[in-house]
This record gives C-alpha cells, structure tokens and sequence, in this order.
C-alpha cells in the first residue's frame, strides 16, 4: 500500500528541523552550563504520557484474541494466512471480563513483551475505543448517519480524529495540545516533543510542541553550524537588537529560543538498550528526555512532558500475516525495553504509555483473502506502574458478522465493530491521572459529557 503522505512525513526526520524553531516560552538566557547546577529530583511531582500511534490501522482483531470463545473468532479467520491457532496464544485472564484471552506469538507474531508486562500487572487493554461522537447502539448507528463521526473509514480523516478527539467539523488543535495546556505549570522547556514529526496531536493555542529526530544526538534538533561560542556570542548581540519592528522581534525571539534548547539539549544523556529498529529509536529518544526531566526547565524540574511516537504500516489489506507480524514483534519488544529503562530510572510510576489507531480492521478477511480493510472500534495497549494492569477494560465485542456490534448488514456483512468507548473516555481516563480537573475536561475533550462514565478505571489515581 502507498503510505500516506501524513505516514511518510511522521517517518522522516524531514520535519524536525523546521518543527523545532516553534519551541516556545524558554529560558533566554545562556544555558550552556545547565546540567552542572541541575535542582534536586522532583519525580514525586512529575508526570509523563507517551502516545504511540499506530499508523494505517492495527487489526486489534489479531491482537486480543478470544481464548475461551475461540471459535468465534475462527468461525471469520479461518484459512487466512494470518489466522492465530489458539495454540499459539499466549493466554491472559481479564477479570473484569470474565474471560480469558490470548496475545498471538508464533513465528510471524511475537508478543512474548507485552505478555510478560500484562502478567506482572504493569499492561493493560482497552476494548473496542474508537472517535465516537456520543454512545449509541447499532439501530441508532443505522438510523442517525448524522451521529457517525465524519469519514469515518477514512485514514486521514481517522488519524487526525483519534489526535483531536474532536470527531465531526474541522479541528485545529489536538488533545494532547489541550492537555499540555491545562497542566501547564510555567516550565521553560517545551511540555510537549515529538519524535515523529509534527502532529495535530500536540498542537496548541499557546504552548508550542518540540519537535526532534527519531535518532541519534537529542541536540540535533537544531543544527546551527559552526558553534563556536564567540559565533555564538555575536549572534546573541544581534538578536539584542531592536529596530521596532514586530515581525523582526517576532523572529529574534524564534531564533533565541532556538539556541537556548539546543544549548539544553548539549548533553546527550546514556540510557539503556533499545532494540534498534523505529519504534526501539523512538522510545530511545524519549527515555532521554524523561532522564533529563530534573534540569530541562531552566535547571529546574518537569512537572509534565508529553510525548509522541509512532509506528506505521498497519494497513494490511494484503500480506498482513508477515506485516502485522513484525509491527506487533517490534511493538511488544520495545514496549518492554522501554519499561525496563523506566524501572532504572525509578519512575516507572510517573510515566503512562498508550496506543492509539485510525481504527481497526474488518473481522472477516478482505477480497485478496490475505489482509483485512478499514474498520472502527479497536483495542488499545496501557503501560505503566499507575496502570490498573492485568486486565481489559470497556466492552469486547462480540464476535458476529451483522451481529449486535457490527455497523454492517446482511450477507455482506464483514465485522466493523461499533465502539462501545469512546477516544474521548480513554483520553479522559489518562488526563485525569495526568492531573485535568473535571471542570477542565470538556476544554480537553469537548464531547465528553455525552457519556455517563468518564473514567475507565485503568489508572491509579492516588
């Protein structure tokens, strides 16, 4: 499939460079020697999310499997090439389910991280989430086309939806944008970066995102070359200067805070071993800046960060048996590396990792009998020592073509699930934890109050 030009820009470090120069509301003064006179760690007050987004639409339905109601999912599955024999599950009790499921691992599908991490009670998953715009049923979904989000199978259109959690009309700031700005505590480095590129995720009104390659040096950011300090010094005198004009102060200003992050971002930090494949990199990446979290803002402590990733080519209408199999491989093994560099830095509890997706994919095998095509409602991945792990949270569906969660009909039918949550109760959930109050909420995610539960009880709030 030819990727998106969203999936090619969030793949490239193309962005990076001019995303950087938005770093907004830094210290201007020099901080070259910032990381010798570094604060005492304030981790009891630090919190960090890290959004991870799986780009062209994870088959969830090859996820979360069904152990005990297994013939269910074989009754679509079988004779695909990518059909997981319940053999071949790794087996999962959801108590809150009252059921268990199984995680795929054979040799296409290794998911041996995520299901270590679910069964020490750090993981979780959320059911059947998706951009819905307020609860509905499927006779609902059927009669009221006006309450389905607007292009609903429609990458784009789902990506940027899923960020914004704002589901119908245009959108642009995303949820993540929003959070930074209600939990906003006077930090002087950016509370938002991106190893991704630029994403409608963690745009704002007021607080500008950072943006930095998926690899190597975190000061490559932005390069300014020679940096000789007298070089330095002359440019710091002529962004001094003042000749009145708006537009010129307006871009001195830019420029200033440009140079004071890369001087922040001089030191490149050791962490542990990654697996050194995209995600691996981009995990690397943040690991850094979470390292980093007690002398970034002006020598002085985060109280937030927020953090994007992602992970492109889950658009398998074709051969999804090797290309899911090696995204989920690559997933789970730096999903686990990640929490193990957490647990050396002893902030495991403070940082909270999270799946996101344009949606799911059908249940029943596409016309090339190989892949699947675009859904809706999918499962997510929750990581972290707050997380209320070890279990699946919402509603799973059930597993019937033109059954009661799937929005199509009759003999065509092909199992696209309707979501039971919604993006904006699982966003919810986590900016809770994050600190948003309740009054704050709906400035976040603005449909909110079309749902009785906000809260999904995933997170350890105390």
């Amino acid at each position: 499939m030819k990727p998106t030009r969203r999936e090619f820009l969030a793949g490239t470090g193309c962005m990076a460079l001019s995303g950087a120069a938005y770093a907004a509301s830094l210290n201007k003064l020099s901080l070259m020697n910032l990381f010798a006179t570094a604060n005492a760690p304030d981790d009891a007050n630090y919190k960090a999310l890290v959004c991870i987004f799986l780009f062209g639409g994870n088959d969830a339905n090859n996820m979360l499997i069904p152990y005990d109601n297994y013939a269910d999912y074989a009754a679509a599955r079988a004779g695909a090439p990518f059909e997981i024999a319940q053999a071949d599950l790794l087996q999962i009790n959801a108590p809150s389910q009252a059921q268990t499921f199984g995680l795929p691992n054979r040799t296409t599908y290794n998911t041996t991280g995520m299901f270590d991490l679910y069964q020490a009670g750090n993981l979780a998953f959320v059911c059947n989430a998706g951009t819905l715009v307020t609860q509905m049923d499927k006779p609902t979904y059927l009669a009221h086309p006006e309450l389905r989000p607007d292009q609903l199978f429609s990458h784009s259109n789902q990506q940027d939806e899923n960020q914004s959690a704002i589901y119908q009309g245009s959108n642009q700031t995303g949820w993540g944008g929003r959070l930074a700005e209600r939990v906003y505590g006077g930090e002087l480095f950016p509370l938002q970066v991106s190893v991704a590129g630029v994403t409608i995720y963690e745009t704002a009104i007021t607080q500008r995102p950072l943006v930095v390659p998926p690899t190597g040096a975190l000061n490559q950011a932005l390069r300014y070359d020679p940096m000789r300090q007298d070089t330095l010094a002359a440019v710091n005198a002529i962004l001094g200067l003042d000749d009145g004009t708006r537009l010129r102060r307006a871009a001195a200003d830019v420029k200033a805070q440009s140079l004071s992050t890369r001087g922040q971002l001089q030191t490149d930090p050791t962490v542990g071993t990654f697996p050194n494949t995209s995600l691996g990199n981009q995990l690397k990446q943040i690991s850094k800046f979470i390292s980093l979290r007690d002398v970034l803002s002006g020598g002085g402590p985060m109280g937030r960060q927020i953090f994007f990733a992602s992970l492109g080519g889950f658009d398998t209408h074709a051969n999804q048996n090797a290309n899911q199999g090696g995204l989920l491989t690559q997933l789970s093994a730096a999903l686990a590396a990640f929490y193990d560099e957490l647990v050396r830095q002893n902030i495991a509890n403070q940082v909270t990792t999270f799946t996101m997706s344009d949606f799911a994919r059908t249940f029943k095998i596409g016309a090339q009998a190989s892949g699947t095509d675009h859904a809706w409602g999918s499962h997510h991945i929750v990581l972290g020592g707050a997380v209320r792990g070890g279990d699946c949270y919402g509603t799973y569906p059930t597993l019937a073509l033109d059954g009661p969660d799937d929005t199509d009909t009759g003999p065509n039918a092909r199992g696209r699930w309707l979501p039971s949550t919604s993006t904006a109760q699982y966003g919810a959930t986590l900016a809770r934890w994050f600190g948003v109050s309740d009054a704050d909420m709906p400035i976040v995610f603005p449909n909110i109050g079309q749902f009785a539960q906000t809260d999904l009880g995933f997170m350890n709030n105390g």
